[in-house]
């Protein structure tokens, strides 16, 4: 089977649908993965620039984000690495008022054992 790595942008044309031909080519991949034609994966850094660009390109609210994300990372028919822990990112960064990269990179530094060093005290937020 055919395996795919989606781009940022195939994802947001298929969410906003704000190009008939660049959401069409994006439906019928997410229609052949559903069908179990392909595989397609999304990596959690694609995640992470969706929120980039659905909050600071596209001026949805971080509700709204939160709602298209968690949607998106539990649709069964796409792979998303690190499923488990980006549902937990989402729920985490829906909660505090934090950016979702600080988010993911606590999180990610919890998992490998490790401290984040930084300079930004929205990390205390999350400790």
């Amino acid at each position: 089977m055919k395996k795919y790595l989606l781009d940022t942008n195939v994802i947001l044309r298929f969410l906003l649908q704000d190009n008939k031909k660049y959401y069409q080519i994006a439906l019928n991949y997410f229609k052949k993965a559903q069908q179990k034609q392909i595989e397609i994966d999304i990596i959690p850094e694609a995640i992470l620039e969706l929120d980039y660009v659905l909050r600071g390109v596209y001026n949805l609210s971080k509700n709204e984000v939160v709602n298209i994300l968690s949607k998106l990372i539990k649709t069964p028919y796409i792979n998303i690495e690190n499923r488990d822990l980006m549902l937990n990112i989402i729920e985490e960064y829906e909660k505090k008022s934090v950016d979702l990269f600080d988010v993911y990179l606590f999180y990610l530094a919890k998992n490998k054992k490790s401290e984040v060093i930084t300079f930004d005290r929205d990390f205390k937020k999350l400790k």
